[in-house]
């Protein structure tokens, strides 16, 4: 369950990080957003795994066969992890960006009315259409019910309008509106886009309260604040480990499917099998509270606020690759790039630029005053020591 959970919150996660990007709002907002969006995830992990335990038993009551239940358990992880990720996915962007803006509206106070928009085009369904144009004060309580997003991959918007510019409506009418727009029967008879009615930025948080995965959400508490208070899902996984103590760890939130995650592994694997530990981070905006905690001893240096890709011992690296085909120049960009986030850079020397020629473009950042303490080559899997400070 906490490698489906890990992965599901990691998901997730990054698309708040995404949603909240250039607008952030307090780190206490933040943490709430990010709860949410664990609590979420387990709720749905717990769902699934009881779906694909309920699979092992036919409609005749008989024990499926392993290629049957195989089939059955691909179908409902595409569902769940393909199908419904992608919507959740989307949803979280938009519901963080409207939190985040939520945040600002609210520090302006009542100085700008508020107003509902759409993304006009065709694709606008209906039900938001028939909301374009609203305007309001924020104050008014149509906000806690339809402030975007008001539905699975829903691209409408609110903003700030000067008073004298647009007519206020009725918040009666309005409201009435709205209710009657937003119905969204299924075959049950069940309003579903009723628990779309909620704002994510006053009730802080990024997925509706009434989704069907919150039923089980009082079962699982315990589960849930157990992980939660031991931080279980923001630790590290030991992934190598060697008899002189060395190991490599990899952080739950890193994306093991990006394209220089095997470099960076090898890289570790190499300070590893020397006795070091190391450890592989995630990319965390530096105002999630997870960042102190992997980033702290960045705070007050030059390199507060930024994301090195990995650590040894105690000492943060970045490491740079390159596009191909190389050219010399690249190497200089990779130096620039890497020299940003950490005084010590691993570099992609695949190709095999000159000692000479990364040794002189070194001397002219040094000479420009920027901190350079290590530069090591990553060369066709083999890692080397090129620059060390004295």
């Amino acid at each position: 369950m906490k490698a489906l959970l890990a992965e599901t919150n990691r998901a997730l996660g990054n698309a708040v990080d995404h949603g909240l990007k250039g607008n952030m709002p307090p780190a206490e907002m933040v943490s709430k957003l990010q709860n949410d969006v664990f609590v979420f995830s387990a709720c749905k992990t717990h769902i699934e795994l009881k779906e694909v335990g309920a699979k092992l038993i036919d409609e005749n009551g008989k024990i499926r066969s392993y290629q049957k239940f195989s089939q059955e358990v691909e179908a409902i992880h595409k569902q769940y992890n393909e199908n419904y990720l992608q919507a959740e996915y989307i949803f979280a962007i938009s519901s963080a960006e409207m939190a985040a803006k939520w945040n600002q509206f609210t520090q302006d106070g009542d100085r700008y009315n508020l107003q509902y928009r759409t993304a006009q085009d065709d694709r606008v369904r209906d039900a938001h259409a028939k909301l374009a144009g609203t305007t309001l004060p924020v104050t008014d309580p149509f906000w806690d019910s339809y402030f975007p997003p008001n539905g699975w991959r829903c691209r409408c918007t609110t903003v700030q309008v000067l008073k004298e510019k647009y007519p206020v409506d009725n918040s009666t009418e309005a409201i009435k509106n709205a209710d009657a727009a937003t119905v969204q029967i299924d075959s049950k008879g069940r309003n579903r886009g009723e628990m779309f009615r909620f704002n994510p930025g006053k009730q802080q948080v990024i997925f509706p309260p009434n989704h069907p995965y919150y039923k089980v959400k009082q079962g699982i508490s315990s589960i849930v604040n157990s992980l939660i208070k031991d931080n279980s899902m923001s630790g590290f996984e030991t992934v190598k480990s060697f008899d002189n103590g060395g190991e490599v760890a990899v952080h739950d939130l890193v994306n093991r499917k990006a394209g220089d995650y095997q470099d960076v592994l090898t890289i570790c694997t190499h300070f590893a099998k020397g006795g070091s530990k190391t450890k592989i981070l995630p990319q965390v905006h530096f105002k999630n509270p997870l960042y102190k905690s992997l980033y702290g001893d960045l705070i007050g240096t030059p390199f507060e606020n930024k994301c090195p890709d990995f650590k040894v011992e105690n000492h943060f690296y970045e490491y740079e690759s390159h596009s191909r085909p190389f050219k010399p120049n690249k190497v200089r960009k990779m130096i620039s790039r890497g020299i940003e986030q950490s005084s010590r850079i691993v570099i992609d020397n695949s190709d095999g630029a000159t000692d000479n020629y990364i040794l002189k473009t070194i001397k002219n950042r040094l000479r420009e005053g920027q901190l350079i303490n290590e530069v090591w080559l990553f060369e066709k899997g083999m890692i080397r020591s090129l620059y060390k400070r004295r």
